[in-house]
């Protein structure tokens, strides 16, 4: 009773932290951006990523493009927009191993020429000024990582509004960690970094063989380096929009792919949330369940305030009626991904499985 009760009360600390908290618009900048995205068949995808990334404003930008095998026309798609900032990669066979992606960064960056890094995804759509949002930032020496806000596209039907709920606990929760300087995650489809720090902490050297976690493992090692180097940029110029998993399987295995970033990571905040998520969600349960509905529904409110409140971050109105449903799925969802991360297990990704 006491954990869910001071959960509830935590919730309500965050609201206050979220709304109070707004990066304002930097300076200009001149430094050289090299935004990076490793594909595998994002053939419906890749035209208009790469259409935000030509309508960027900020004129000093190359885009690098990691192509993982591709089985479709991602390749042919990308090269008939003939984009001049433009230059396609191929990751060959021998350099996959069992973390393309990751693989796929690594080579991008000893082609970069700008000094920052910006990653994405094949599926995501940039607002315009983003880029030269963050190089702004980066004029502030101090500043090491950026992480940024990612919402899935506005599109209609149950499962996608479901998805943008859970997914929004997941931003404000990685938020109000950043602002606390305890960072929990962060999301590859809107990040930024020094290309300086990637090659200092020695970039994914020692959890290269993990095939997920190019994102948080990074930025883990960025933290121990510097906890006051992170910025979460909570800006609506910044947001990132991405696609919802299509189906339940996809669902199912790009969250199996999530979880395994908590179990295999050494941050021990992030394990430790896990872990908190898990018994708030598992005694949610229990107390539906004995008829201790009071307390369940002090969660549940304070809970609705804060994804209400992210939830407008991101002009996701409508989705503020699917909220009571996801609260409703929501523990059982945690509690049986919780219990499917102590076993590992491989997880299928565009086609391959992977460990």
């Amino acid at each position: 009773m006491i954990l869910l009760i001071c959960y509830s009360l935590f919730l309500i600390l965050a609201t206050v932290w979220w709304l109070s908290v707004q990066v304002s618009e930097p300076g200009q900048s001149d430094e050289r951006v090299t935004a990076i995205v490793v594909t595998r068949n994002e053939e419906l995808n890749i035209v208009p990523l790469l259409e935000s990334l030509k309508r960027q404003t900020y004129p000093h930008l190359e885009v690098i493009m990691v192509d993982d095998g591709s089985t479709d026309k991602t390749v042919e798609y990308a090269e008939k927009l003939q984009l001049e900032n433009l230059r396609i990669l191929h990751l060959e066979e021998g350099e996959r191993g069992n973390a393309p992606k990751k693989a796929g960064i690594e080579k991008a960056i000893k082609e970069a020429e700008g000094s920052i890094i910006f990653t994405t995804d094949g599926d995501c759509v940039l607002p315009p000024k983003l880029i030269a949002f963050y190089a702004g930032m980066f004029l502030k020496k101090e500043v090491k990582m950026l992480a940024g806000p990612v919402t899935f596209t506005c599109e209609k039907g149950f499962w996608n509004q479901l998805q943008t709920v859970e997914f929004s606990s997941l931003m404000g929760a990685a938020a109000v960690a950043f602002f606390l300087k305890r960072p929990i995650m962060c999301s590859a489809a809107n990040l930024a970094y020094r290309k300086s720090v990637f090659l200092e902490t020695g970039g994914y050297a020692d959890n290269g063989e993990k095939a997920s976690g190019d994102d948080q493992f990074l930025m883990n090692k960025i933290h121990a380096l510097d906890r006051d180097s992170l910025l979460f940029v909570k800006n609506k110029a910044c947001i990132v929009e991405t696609r919802a998993a299509e189906t339940p399987r996809q669902f199912f295995h790009q969250r199996k792919r999530w979880v395994g970033k908590w179990r295999s990571g050494n941050n021990w905040v992030s394990q430790l949330t896990a872990i908190l998520i898990f018994l708030v969600n598992a005694l949610t349960l229990w107390f539906i369940a004995t008829g201790k509905w009071q307390i369940a529904l002090f969660r549940f409110l304070t809970e609705f305030i804060f994804l209400a409140s992210v939830l407008l971050f991101f002009n996701r109105r409508k989705s503020l009626l699917f909220i009571p449903f996801t609260q409703m799925i929501y523990p059982f969802y945690a509690v049986f991904f919780g219990l499917i991360s102590l076993i590992p297990t491989n997880y299928t990704w565009k086609g391959r499985r992977l460990k």
